[in-house]
């Protein structure tokens, strides 16, 4: 990435460094904090003299070719340490007569005393997001000293390209390029009592201000190295009786913040004992919604959509923070996929997730996104550069699979202990496990989707000789893995980042190899040769033998490379939640958060925010209340009450109560295995029990349910294909199982049924008569 790259281009006649005077200047010159602080400068709200090192000094640093170098690992997406950005812009320096103007607007502003240095980006403080704690400030400083000055402005631009805003942007959707930093520069207020208000309390009834108050710098309020002195007040009250004497105008100047701002604010506030400061305002998000607020808008959910596939992937309720996680990597990993194949539709995917949505708490497709993104009969030109992107994606595919199934091995080999590393090593490490599985689930779609068409071509081959049945049942066969195979008890059961086996309590499956190969497929071509549409000659004989031998071992070669790279996944998943449930004990030890599994209830951003609140070597307290944490809780528990989505739907569905009578029969895909009778019972999750005489229905499974798989007498799963885990678990413990049949479990639990899975029906049993 160079400088042209980042549209680094100045706006027009932007000075370089200027005083605020309420001018509103835009967002792209001075940043956010700074634009903001400039609008309360025009709204007449008291604030402290400020200047602004705008971004056409930051511009004017990044010409300098001491960046070069950086800019181009910076555009190969590399993992820069911030110390080696720090030094990089160090290098660089500020163009001596920008320092200059520095100084001298430091002199004017500063009002005799040390100022505050802080950082005022282009993407900060907005409206979905604040950025906060994730650029650099620097107090305390001599505005006489020029090179302290230059430093601290420095160390403030340097800290635009630092490894956790940059992963803060990416997870937003929000890239390196056409971002910039400009520097605040603020007098050090000589506070008394410092603190934060909030127009509405998160936690209380709407018209309820809550003033959050410490002696001194408000930067102990917000590090959390103090707990703070709270007084709320509701709309038309007076402040409680003996109320500091800032109380009354910090509410005055507080709403009429948010009557200009036209929402609710977070406003930063010192109090010098005789005088008001408002030093910070932005916005903030109040009130229990009537949705999920993780979830999709339900305005933007009028397309259709689809579980299939998905509900595999990414099973269950997702709360706050697995979601995040999740949803952006097996977003990036489409992308990617869609990318390298040439099928991005870069019109329609401006959001930074547009694939994966999140309905009632579960994940599901955007099929009307993937349908235009992958658009069927392409001939001549078309097809041949599809065949040529195909052949070098699936190349690049195999490579990305095996580097994620080597680091996972050498991960899951030699575990560090993370309770002796620092934050920013832990925030690094959890920055890396998330760029590699990100590259592992690129890798594991593509290398899926390579086998399911090798999978679909041998199974035409074999129905040109066989029935479609016996078609389905043989390619299934010939495709399945040799060797099982097994997950350490350390890696995630289910789902990246989710529950491993070690705290579900159970154990990995671990099934017999199947017969070798060679028996599997003689055995196959023994049943397709006797077809009578078999090829007579010896040549085409030879010819279709040759075929079938080669397709299936391609499949099944890709088969067993995508279930080692789902491994790996999950390995790396197990890391990436011993990092979550260690830093959540840690927070909980420090009082941050009430019990550690609320650690899952954070979102990533929040997650991230108290990871950078380090300060001392302690952990920041995250952005939230207990009250929200709470609430996100029970709508997990909700989603969970509602049910699994169905597999196709617009909008946001409602549970259906569909009930089959009896002697009704259902149709599936055979997963093979004979025939069954018994009751079905409904099972939801792998904590569940499930007899050997009961027969398993589930809307979907993972590998987490690997046990109950084996333990049950049958299995009938509403989603899945002869790719999915199930299947293979199924071929493997001889298992019979029918999959794809949409409202079984609505329809099936506590009946009778009968099920053969060799034809892929279940029929529900008159238990007055018999079948």
């Amino acid at each position: 990435m160079t400088v042209a790259d980042l549209h680094l281009s100045p706006p027009l006649a932007a000075p370089a460094v200027t005083v605020l005077n309420g001018s509103q200047l835009r967002g792209d010159v001075v940043g956010g904090k700074a634009a903001a602080i400039d609008r309360l400068i025009a709204w007449s709200i008291p604030v402290p003299p400020t200047a602004v090192v705008t971004t056409t000094a930051y511009r004017a640093v990044c010409e300098s070719s001491s960046l070069t170098a950086l800019f181009e690992q910076i555009g190969r997406d590399a993992n820069v340490a911030a110390a080696a950005v720090d030094a990089a812009f160090t290098r660089a320096g500020l163009p001596a007569d920008v320092a200059e103007q520095v100084r001298e607007a430091a002199l004017r502003v500063s009002g005799g005393r040390h100022v505050a240095v802080r950082s005022s980006a282009t993407v900060e403080d907005m409206g979905t997001s604040s950025f906060a704690g994730q650029y650099h400030s620097v107090l305390d400083v001599d505005p006489a000293d020029i090179d302290a000055l230059t430093d601290a402005v420095l160390s403030v631009f340097a800290s635009l390209f630092h490894p956790a805003p940059r992963a803060y942007r990416k997870a937003l959707g929000i890239g390196d390029t056409g971002v910039a930093m400009a520097a605040l520069i603020m007098p050090m207020i000589p506070a008394v009592r410092a603190g934060v208000v909030f127009t509405q309390d998160p936690t209380a009834p709407p018209g309820t201000a809550r003033i959050e108050t410490v002696d001194g710098l408000a930067e102990t309020l917000v590090s959390g190295k103090r707990t703070p002195r709270v007084v709320r007040v509701h709309e038309g009250t007076a402040p409680p009786e003996g109320s500091d004497e800032e109380v009354a105008p910090l509410l005055a100047a507080a709403a009429e913040i948010e009557l200009h701002a036209g929402r609710p604010q977070d406003v930063e506030w010192a109090w010098d004992g005789s005088r008001l400061w408002i030093v910070q305002a932005r916005p903030i998000t109040v009130a229990a919604d009537e949705h999920d607020p993780f979830d999709d808008p339900q305005q933007e959910l009028d397309t259709q959509l689809t579980t299939t596939g998905i509900a595999e992937m990414l099973p269950g309720v997702l709360p706050p923070l697995r979601w995040d996680i999740c949803s952006f990597v097996v977003e990036e990993a489409l992308r990617t996929m869609l990318d390298r194949l040439g099928a991005l539709p870069d019109d329609r995917m401006v959001q930074p997730r547009r694939l994966v949505r999140r309905v009632r708490g579960r994940a599901a497709l955007d099929a009307d996104m993937l349908a235009a993104a992958l658009p069927d009969g392409q001939r001549g030109f078309a097809a041949t550069r599809h065949r040529w992107l195909a052949s070098a994606a699936r190349r690049r595919a195999s490579f990305d699979a095996e580097v994620a199934v080597r680091a996972a091995d050498e991960i899951d080999s030699g575990r560090a202990d993370l309770a002796s590393w620092t934050l920013d090593e832990l925030q690094r490490y959890h920055f890396s496990l998330i760029d590699l599985t990100t590259r592992a689930m690129a890798a594991e779609i593509t290398v899926a989707a390579d086998a399911g068409a090798i999978h679909n071509g041998l199974r035409a081959v074999l129905a040109r000789f066989v029935t479609d049945a016996d078609a389905y049942r043989l390619a299934a066969d010939l495709t399945t893995p040799a060797a099982p195979i097994v997950a350490p008890s350390s890696a995630s059961a289910a789902i990246f980042s989710g529950p491993t086996w070690i705290e579900l309590g159970l154990e990995p499956a671990n099934p017999v190899a199947t017969a070798d190969r060679d028996t599997i497929f003689d055995n196959a071509m023994a049943i397709v040769t006797a077809s009578p549409r078999w090829p007579s000659s010896g040549v085409g004989s030879w010819l279709r033998n040759r075929q079938i031998d080669r397709l299936s071992a391609e499949a099944a070669r890709q088969l067993e490379r995508r279930e080692r790279t789902k491994r790996a996944i999950l390995i790396l998943g197990g890391e990436l939640r011993r990092i979550h449930t260690s830093t959540g004990a840690r927070l909980a030890e420090l009082g941050r958060l009430d019990r550690a599994a609320d650690i899952e209830q954070l979102s990533l951003l929040e997650f991230r925010a108290a990871l950078c609140g380090e300060l001392g070597g302690r952990l920041g307290r995250p952005a939230v209340t207990a009250a929200q944490l709470a609430r996100r809780s029970r709508w997990c528990r909700q989603h969970e009450e509602a049910g699994p989505l169905p597999q196709e739907f617009r909008g946001v569905p409602r549970p259906t109560t569909a009930s089959a009578p009896p002697g009704e029969r259902l149709v599936g895909l055979a997963g093979g295995g004979g025939t069954f009778r018994g009751i079905a019972r409904r099972v939801d999750g792998p904590d569940q029990t499930i007899g050997a005489d009961e027969v398993l229905v589930a809307r979907t499974t993972d590998p987490s349910w690997a046990p109950l798989l084996m333990r049950c007498g049958a299995m009938i799963v509403e989603q899945g294909g002869p790719l999915s885990h199930a299947a293979i678990l199924a071929r493997e413990f001889g298992v019979p199982a029918i999959f794809d049949v949409p409202g079984a479990v609505r329809a099936l639990d506590g009946k009778l049924v009968r099920i053969d899975a060799d034809a892929g029906v279940v029929t529900i049993v008159d238990e007055v008569g018999e079948l």
